[in-house]
């Protein structure tokens, strides 16, 4: 099982950078062995290779994931921390021996993501979300999507990954359906889960968008394959390459109008439904994480007014988790 985490993150102002080193102290604590892009976690105690070749581009990454002659046919999750630079900033690849991107930088030693662009609010959080999911997404099975101020146990997602990618489900035969459209909706593959939120439609406030809270949402990578596919027809259909041929409707593709977890949702809620997982939102510094685990909790948000105890908060938390695999 291949797992990657995507954090979507910031380096201003300066409590963001305390919440990302309690992801990096995290990501450390569960490492056994060489890591590419962070968690490199075999749960066998048997490490993949990391690859010579940077990973400037998706035809690279495929190298760094173990083979079946790395001894390692355990989970594996990698995490990343996405952010935006601006063009006037821009290299190419700073992984510096893979072929240059003008999309994506690679940061293989501070674990990021850099996607071309300002930080922005709408669409910026979207479209780092979309570029990093695209740069390599399609190379894991699942893709948890998540935010600086969560806390993540990483054993509680691969057990549940485990547990969805087990389910005994009839998937519709690819080769016998021309009609991607068609396909989407008859493979109970594409799977979106998260905790559940509503967002009011626009001059209707009869009718809300359901879709998977950002803090944390959960893409298969078929479903993840959906998603750039209808963003790339929505690229196109600008253009009207796509406007007299296209069988997808105006309401199946991306919307940048929308912030990241709401334009999701809105086109793949509509076509597939979200499952709801619960999370622990830690309100006091009170709560007992250990029974959390127990319920199968594996997302802790940890948020305050103004991230007054944010990172606090997420320290605890990252105790907590700690204590119970001592």
């Amino acid at each position: 099982m291949r797992i990657l985490v995507l954090v979507i993150a910031s380096d201003s102002p300066a409590y963001y950078v305390e919440m990302q080193k309690v992801w990096v102290r995290r990501c450390s604590g569960c490492t056994c062995g060489d890591a590419f892009g962070g968690v490199r976690r075999c749960t066998s105690g048997v490490t993949g290779r990391r690859a010579g070749a940077g990973a400037g581009a998706p035809s690279v990454l495929p190298s760094v994931l173990p083979s079946v002659n790395d001894g390692c046919n355990s989970d594996i999750v990698d995490v990343w921390f996405v952010k935006a630079k601006p063009a006037r900033l821009w290299v190419g690849d700073i992984a510096n021996d893979g072929p240059l991107s003008d999309t994506v930088e690679f940061d293989q030693d501070a674990m990021t993501i850099y996607v071309k662009g300002e930080e922005t609010y709408i669409p910026g959080i979207l479209n780092k979300t979309i570029e990093a999911i695209r740069a390599i997404g399609l190379d894991y099975d699942f893709v948890w999507r998540t935010n600086l101020s969560s806390v993540l146990d990483f054993d509680g997602l691969v057990r549940y990954c485990n547990s969805v990618h087990n389910l005994n489900r009839e998937v519709l035969d690819k080769s016998h359906s021309k009609n991607r459209e068609v396909f989407y909706k008859s493979n109970r593959e594409v799977f979106y889960a998260g905790y559940i939120g509503l967002a009011p439609i626009e001059a209707d406030f009869d009718s809300h968008i359901r879709f998977a809270s950002g803090s944390g949402f959960l893409l298969s990578r078929e479903a993840v394959q959906y998603l750039l596919d209808m963003d790339t027809t929505s690229l196109l259909s600008e253009t009207s390459l796509l406007s007299e041929t296209s069988l997808l409707s105006e309401t199946s593709l991306l919307r940048r109008d929308l912030i990241d977890d709401v334009a999701i949702g809105a086109l793949l809620e509509p076509q597939f439904g979200i499952v709801h997982l619960d999370r622990c939102r830690i309100k006091t510094g009170e709560e007992n994480i250990a029974r959390m685990v127990e319920l199968g909790i594996f997302h802790f948000r940890c948020e305050t007014y103004q991230h007054e105890r944010t990172v606090e908060f997420m320290n605890m938390v990252d105790r907590g988790l700690c204590r119970r695999l001592t």
